[in-house]
C-alpha cells in the first residue's frame, strides 16, 4: 500500500505519543519530547524533532594509589548533563543525499538557534532518515559507517501494519581487492 509522507508522519507522531514501546517494537526508537512540523525560522520545517535530556561522563585520572608495590591509577567521573537533538526527515518514497542535506539545514538552523539563544551547554545533533528504500547507487548509502549520528531507515506497511529496518553496514558487493 502506497502512503503519503503526512501519512507516515501522523503514524510515527500518533503511535510514539500513544505507546512509545510499539514503535519499538516494529524497529524504530525514538527517545524525549517530540514535536511536529517544527518550523525552525526560516531553515524550513522539520517532520519530526525530538528533544531529550541525557548525560555524558567522562573519566579523567585523578591519582595513583601504591598498595604492596602495586600502583593503580584512581579515575575521577564527571557527570555532564547534555541535549540530545534528533532530526526526522521523512520521504515516502526513497531516501538520498536531498533528504540529507535537507535534515542538515535543520540541525544548522537549530544550532544557530541555540547559539543566538547563548545556549552553550553540551548539545549533541543527530539525524534520522527514513523512507520506502534507500538510494544504493552511489556513495550516499555509506554515511552511517562514518557518523554514529546518523541513521538511516526504510519502512514497510502491510497487513500487520508498518515496520521499520535500520539500514547500516553497506559495502561493495564486488570490492576487487586483490588478495
Amino acid at each position: 500500500m502506497k502512503f503519503l509522507e503526512k501519512d507516515l508522519e501522523e503514524i510515527i507522531y500518533e503511535t510514539y505519543n500513544d505507546n512509545p514501546k510499539e514503535l519499538q517494537k516494529r524497529g524504530l526508537y525514538l527517545n524525549g519530547k517530540i514535536k511536529r512540523q517544527l518550523r525552525i525560522g526560516n531553515y524550513g520545517i522539520a517532520d519530526l524533532v525530538t528533544f531529550e535530556r541525557d548525560i555524558d561522563y567522562e573519566y579523567n585520572p585523578d591519582r595513583f594509589i601504591d598498595k604492596d608495590g602495586v600502583k593503580t591509577m584512581i579515575f575521577e567521573c564527571y557527570i555532564n548533563p547534555k541535549l540530545v537533538i534528533t532530526v526526522y526527515e521523512l520521504k515516502k518514497d526513497k531516501i538520498g543525499i536531498s533528504a540529507y542535506l535537507q535534515a542538515l539545514k535543520y540541525v544548522k538552523g537549530i544550532q544557530s538557534y541555540l547559539d543566538k539563544r547563548e545556549f552553550n551547554n553540551n548539545v549533541e545533533y543527530n539525524i534520522v532518515l527514513i523512507g520506502n528504500e534507500l538510494d544504493t547507487s552511489g556513495s550516499f548509502c555509506f554515511i552511517p559507517n562514518f557518523s554514529s549520528n546518523v541513521k538511516f531507515y526504510t519502512y514497510s506497511y502491510g497487513v500487520n501494519g508498518i515496520k521499520f529496518r535500520n539500514k547500516e553496514g553497506y559495502v561493495l558487493t564486488d570490492e576487487n581487492f586483490k588478495l
